[in-house]
C-alpha cells in the first residue's frame, strides 16, 4: 500500500517547509531522505573522499534548510539543491587547492595525446558492474585525477560540467539555474568541455581510458 506522503511532490514539500519551518521539521525530514543519496553521490564524484563528502552533504542540507524559505521555486527543487550540492563541492576543491597550491604532480602523459581523435570525455565515464579488483583501482585512479583537473578548471567551467555531466541536468534546466539562453548554454558548456579535455590530456594522460567503463549518451 502507497502512503500519502510517498506520492507528494517536492513542490509540495517545499510549500509545507516555508510554512513549518523551524519548529515542525517533517517535511524536511522527507526532502532530506528523499534526495540524500543523490547529493552524497554528486558531491563525493567531485571530492573522491568518503569522509568529507559525508561532511559536504551535510552542509548541503544545512544551506537547504536556513534558505528555502527564500527559495522562489522558478526551477525545480531538485535542480536548485544540486546546484547548491555543486557549488558547496566546488568550494571544497577551492579550499584544497590553496592548500595544496604546489603539491599536484600530473601523472603520465607521455601517451596522453594518441587518441586524442577519439573524443571522449571522461566526465561521462560510470564504473562497469563487472569489474574486477585491477579495473575498479584504474577507475579510482581515473575518478581521482579528474577531481584533480576539476581543481585546476576555472571555476564556471567546473560547474557547467558537474551540472551537466555529473548531476543529468538537462539543457533547459541549466539555463534555468543560471538564468541563460539555451544556446548561450549549451556554447558555455562545449567551451568547458574543450578546456577540460585540454587539461585532462596534460594531466593525467589518455592512458587511462582504457580501463572498461560505460559512457553515458
Amino acid at each position: 500500500m502507497i502512503t500519502h506522503t510517498a506520492v507528494i511532490t517536492d513542490e509540495e514539500l517545499v510549500i509545507r517547509c516555508k510554512k513549518e519551518l523551524p519548529h515542525n521539521t517533517h517535511s524536511y525530514e522527507l526532502l532530506v531522505q528523499r534526495h540524500m543519496n543523490r547529493v552524497y553521490s554528486i558531491v563525493f564524484r567531485v571530492v573522491c573522499s568518503k569522509e568529507e563528502a559525508e561532511d559536504i552533504t551535510q552542509e548541503v542540507f544545512v544551506k537547504v534548510f536556513h534558505n528555502i524559505k527564500k527559495f522562489e521555486q522558478q526551477a525545480s527543487f531538485s535542480s536548485w539543491l544540486y546546484r547548491i550540492a555543486t557549488n558547496s563541492a566546488l568550494d571544497s576543491l577551492e579550499k584544497i587547492k590553496r592548500q595544496q597550491k604546489n603539491t599536484l604532480v600530473p601523472l603520465s602523459t607521455s601517451r596522453g595525446r594518441e587518441n586524442k581523435e577519439e573524443e571522449i570525455d571522461p566526465l561521462t565515464l560510470h564504473p562497469s558492474q563487472e569489474t574486477g579488483p585491477e579495473e575498479r583501482a584504474l577507475q579510482r585512479e581515473l575518478r581521482e585525477c579528474i577531481s584533480r583537473v576539476l581543481r585546476q578548471l576555472d571555476h564556471q567551467h567546473s560547474r557547467l560540467l558537474l551540472m551537466r555531466d555529473f548531476e543529468d541536468l538537462s539543457y533547459d534546466e541549466i539555463a534555468a539555474v543560471l538564468k541563460l539562453g539555451l544556446s548561450a548554454v549549451k556554447m558555455r558548456i562545449h567551451r568547458a568541455r574543450l578546456a577540460f579535455q585540454e587539461l585532462f590530456s596534460k594531466t593525467c594522460g589518455y592512458e587511462h581510458l582504457a580501463s572498461p567503463a560505460k559512457t553515458k549518451h
